[in-house]
């Protein structure tokens, strides 16, 4: 678009580096004469890109918004590929905060559980705690004695771990969800036990539904709030745009139970109101995070789970259903990965390799299962989003997604994609596979791997040069969703050793590729790096404001302490500091 289309802008940003990224290639890195070489200003009209460098600045008008920079960056928007916006904004805005930086010791749980933090359905819901932290997992009794310390025994308390795949809940909980020493473990799901063969309160994977069923739903007109004040949390990050992994009748087996089918409903509320100006790409959750099955994912396909918007007066630029997630494997601290060799020291020792969470009554049966129900997707026109984290799920998911629907425009996808075997990037690469990537989230599951198979943990480097766009994630709530810790351990590889990195690892790659794939790789994921993911001329206007310059590699942990000046989805501005 030329001066002579576009008389004047609405909004001038003006003096500092624009790292507009229409020109990165993998592994291109920050110099000072890369940094002189970009353009000083930015201008936009009607929420699109309309110029760069000196062009911008001639469009100033009388009535133009001008930012003044003062040698700040701007960079494109922030889009996180995997982060529960709805439990993120529940859990972090109406639950009692658990976190690992302030309960680390079993004799805090009393200062947790008082009677102020009783919420209006007479429950107390807590979210965060790290039983590694802890040194074993929180009872049924530990939470009963803390209650008979406060004077409050008898309330019903959940306290969901950090991971969202395990929960722990008192007594009067238990009661209350039917479960005794004659409920059975569901498939996918265990229920741990005391020496009497009784619930001790320690519920995983797709036993939390058990407990989730019986909770009451966090009224709308609360979540509808606590959904204002995440958007505001994520967008003071520079965060313009998330995939939301997982709402639907799938909701009772995931995190705390709140990414519902009326979750789903009120994020178009939201939309409709006019109160949502974060972009959200959803993927609809059939099965929670254990017992996967394609006859239930059929089944609710076919009852328009994935339609659940045609009706509704949305721009599908701003929400949208996406595709499925699906749970292909659990978490390592639950034994619930699936692995070549033996890893999970404390599960049965046929069992030690693990397995997948999908319904089977034998690996191969699993197999099965898995292939049908990528099929079921694919022929319905979404995309599949697989979790999996064991190298023998990573390479089942991808091998069958290469068979079944090798370079589909729907661009299937892996979600953590851990323990990527060698050369499976190029698989990936052939056949069209995306992958996503959780470096914060790694440090916890490394510690279950020996160090030949550290090093090829999370290889992000390997996988971007072969050709594939992976995704750099944050999965909150599960850990926060600040995405600079993320770039610091993409870049360093700190997060996955004890200590001094060794020379061999060399999956690290530059901060503009960890960037680059926080913002137009992830389009590329959600098939709209038409319009956004860079700051090219006619994109629309999705952008952050960095203090300072971005870093080079070797200053990459300064970073994390760099705020976000503005944020501007559409030209607006969303966040300003």
């Amino acid at each position: 678009m030329s001066t002579s289309d576009v008389l004047t802008a609405d909004t001038v940003l003006r003096g500092g580096p624009v790292l507009d990224l229409s020109d990165w290639k993998p592994g291109d890195e920050v110099t000072d004469d890369w940094l002189a070489g970009r353009p000083r200003a930015l201008a936009v009209r009607d929420g699109a890109i309309v110029a760069l460098g000196p062009e911008a600045e001639q469009l100033i008008g009388p009535e133009t918004r001008v930012v003044d920079l003062d040698g700040d960056t701007v960079i494109p928007g922030i889009n996180d590929g995997h982060l529960h916006f709805t439990g993120y904004s529940v859990t972090t805005h109406t639950y009692v905060k658990m976190g690992t930086d302030i309960f680390t010791d079993l004799a805090q749980l009393p200062s947790f559980l008082t009677k102020d933090r009783i919420d209006a359905s007479g429950w107390i819901r807590g979210h965060g705690w790290d039983e590694l932290v802890l040194g074993r997992k929180i009872t049924a009794r530990d939470i009963d004695d803390a209650l008979d310390a406060n004077g409050i025994a008898g309330t019903p308390v959940v306290l969901f771990d950090w991971s969202g795949h395990s929960l722990s809940a008192n007594s009067v909980a238990l009661e209350r969800a039917g479960i005794t020493a004659a409920t059975p473990d569901p498939a996918g799901g265990v229920i741990y036990r005391d020496a009497d063969g009784g619930p001790d309160g320690f519920l995983t994977d797709a036993a939390i539904s058990l407990m989730i069923a019986v909770v009451p739903p966090v009224p709308t007109e609360q979540l509808l709030d606590a959904y204002r004040k995440g958007q505001a949390d994520l967008h003071a990050l520079g965060i313009t745009a998330l995939t939301e992994p997982g709402l639907g009748p799938g909701h009772r087996a995931l995190l705390d139970g709140s990414g519902s089918v009326e979750a789903l409903d009120a994020l178009a509320d939201l939309a409709e109101a006019g109160d949502l100006t974060m972009r959200v790409s959803v993927l609809v959750l059939p099965n929670g995070t254990g017992g996967a099955n394609a006859a239930d994912v059929r089944k609710h396909l076919e009852a328009g789970l994935a339609r659940r918007y045609d009706d509704r007066d949305l721009d599908p630029r701003q929400l949208t259903i996406a595709g499925v997630k699906v749970f292909a494997d659990g978490t390592p601290q639950n034994g619930t990965t699936w692995h070549k060799q033996p890893v999970h020291e404390d599960n049965p020792p046929e069992h030690r390799c693990g397995h997948m969470v999908v319904v089977g009554d034998s690996d191969l049966d699993k197999v099965e299962e898995l292939r049908e129900i990528i099929r079921t997707v694919d022929a319905a026109g979404l995309q599949v989003a697989i979790h999996a984290i064991g190298d023998q799920t990573v390479e089942t998911v991808i091998d069958t997604i290469a068979e079944i629907a090798p370079n589909s425009p729907l661009r299937h996808y892996l979600i953590h994609t851990t323990e990527l075997y060698p050369h499976g990037w190029e698989t990936l690469a052939a056949n069209g596979i995306g992958a996503c990537f959780n470096p914060v989230i790694m440090s916890t599951f490394v510690r279950f791997l020996p160090a030949e198979r550290i090093l090829r943990t999370e290889p992000i480097r390997s996988t971007l040069h072969a050709g594939v766009r992976p995704g750099i994630t944050s999965d909150a709530p599960v850990v926060p969703p600040d995405w600079r810790p993320a770039v610091v351990y993409a870049v360093t590889r700190a997060h996955v050793w004890e200590g001094e990195v060794p020379a061999e690892d060399a999956e690290g790659i530059t901060t503009l590729d960890a960037l680059a794939l926080l913002t137009s790789g992830a389009a590329v994921r959600d098939r709209a790096e038409t319009w956004r993911g860079t700051l090219a001329v006619g994109q629309r206007a999705d952008l952050a404001v960095l203090h300072g310059s971005w870093p080079s590699d070797d200053d990459v942990a300064s970073l994390v302490d760099r705020p976000i000046r503005l944020t501007m989805v559409d030209g607006t501005v969303v966040h300003s500091a």
